[in-house]
């Protein structure tokens, strides 16, 4: 992966801390929007078992998740930078609940009461297919080693 792409992402991620959770509903695609940190090559997710997506994921685990360039002014929409994931949701696992609790409020601080509301819950995307598009006429699949080099190298930034 060129720099310019690493550059781009990273920017992107360190930019953002908001993206749109598309999970399998009843009815079909269902999308909401959801704050995210990063943690071991894994989105973190902190929802509620009330929201109706934490009952799509326990029926369909599979979900993908989009990170986007907000949108100015001078920015045509198709021309903002974003970053779609796929993979799997499951709750993050006792074992690794500080550690993960713990990246996820250095990225998003104003989280920690709702930690002790019951009905919130951390879950992890285990990231499985990542597509970048950079703009108009700049698109590509990273490999999961381009997406674990790329936070490896910017690990304070992303995380």
């Amino acid at each position: 992966m060129s720099d310019a792409y690493q550059s781009d992402i990273t920017a992107l991620l360190r930019q953002c801390n908001i993206g749109f959770l598309a999970t399998i509903g009843k009815s079909g695609p269902e999308t909401s929007m959801t704050p995210y940190a990063i943690h071991q090559g894994n989105i973190l997710l902190h929802l509620s078992k009330l929201a109706l997506h934490s009952t799509n994921i326990a029926n369909h685990p599979k979900a993908g998740f989009m990170i986007c360039t907000p949108e100015t002014e001078s920015n045509l929409p198709l021309a903002l930078a974003r970053l779609a994931l796929q993979g799997e949701i499951t709750s993050v696992s006792e074992s690794g609940l500080v550690s993960a609790k713990a990246s996820y409020l250095r990225s998003i601080p104003d989280a920690e009461p709702l930690f002790e509301f019951p009905d919130f819950n951390l879950f992890k995307l285990t990231v499985s297919d990542i597509h970048w598009v950079g703009g108009f006429g700049s698109a590509r699949k990273l490999s999961l080693n381009e997406w674990s080099a790329l936070l490896a190298e910017n690990e304070d930034e992303t995380s």
